[in-house]
């Protein structure tokens, strides 16, 4: 049985603070029972359930799933998307990772309405039903349009997605993890890519974020054509090529 519930307060400043963006949020549980928990949680084995950090997810998947959607922010065309990005390069996947993030905990800060935390005191806070887990690809640039990298450097991408404790796949709706996205083309009956075009926002942490899932994580064919990563439940416009992007870049 799958049900869906709105996720706000602590569960939705972690993602918040993963991307950078703002973010709301629903998760729908397919455990198969319906007094399954929804939420992710901390990894058994994880090094540090310390907020504002993350930890490495040592959970074994069990085989259920649970989907998580997020509202983020839009742009509506190339240039706004490549303006938005603090980096957009081309990459070829090499690894991947799982962590599980905390989030930054702040009691004092806004009011009721705007922080979920506020007022809370840490006896009120369960780091565990807190931890979102994360998938971490290391990429390395085959070709740079915008940003402070270069050509050959490996850079790690961080996207929403991975296991929690309980064995339980975490995905959102909308992002198709980099790790996947060549197995998730053939399943589609599409030419796998040779590669992909990845707009990013420096997360401050040595990672970066898309800026959104569907116009931040593109495939790239080897004749330079540009195309989304699966059918979009937004329908986000994106460029038809890389020379589009890059001369919004110029």
């Amino acid at each position: 049985m799958k049900r869906s519930m709105l996720i706000s307060g602590a569960l939705a400043v972690a993602l918040v603070a993963a991307l950078g963006v703002g973010a709301a949020l629903t998760i729908s549980n397919d455990k198969g029972n319906a007094g399954g928990n929804a939420a992710p949680h901390a990894a058994t084995g994880a090094a540090s359930k310390t907020a504002g950090t993350a930890a490495e997810n040592t959970a074994t998947t069990t085989g259920q799933t649970v989907e998580m959607t997020a509202d983020y922010p839009g742009y509506g065309s190339p240039a706004k998307a490549v303006a938005a990005a603090d980096l957009v390069v081309t990459g070829v996947p090499l690894g991947s990772r799982e962590t599980i993030l905390y989030p930054e905990i702040d009691f004092t800060s806004g009011t009721p309405e705007t922080n979920p935390q506020y007022g809370l005191t840490w006896d009120d806070i369960d780091m565990d039903a807190m931890g979102v887990p994360i998938t971490v690809t290391r990429v390395r640039v085959t070709r740079v349009i915008k940003g402070a990298v270069k050509v050959g450097d490996v850079i790690e991408v961080a996207q929403v997605g991975g296991t929690d404790v309980d064995g339980t796949v975490v995905r959102e709706r909308n992002t198709v993890l980099l790790s996947e996205a060549t197995a998730a083309a053939s399943a589609a009956g599409r030419s796998a890519p040779s590669g992909f075009l990845l707009l990013l926002s420096d997360s401050g942490n040595g990672t970066y974020d898309a800026i959104n899932p569907e116009e931040g994580v593109l495939a790239v064919d080897s004749a330079g054509a540009v195309s989304m990563l699966s059918e979009s439940t937004r329908k986000s416009p994106v460029g038809a090529t890389l020379a589009e992007y890059e001369a919004a870049a110029r």
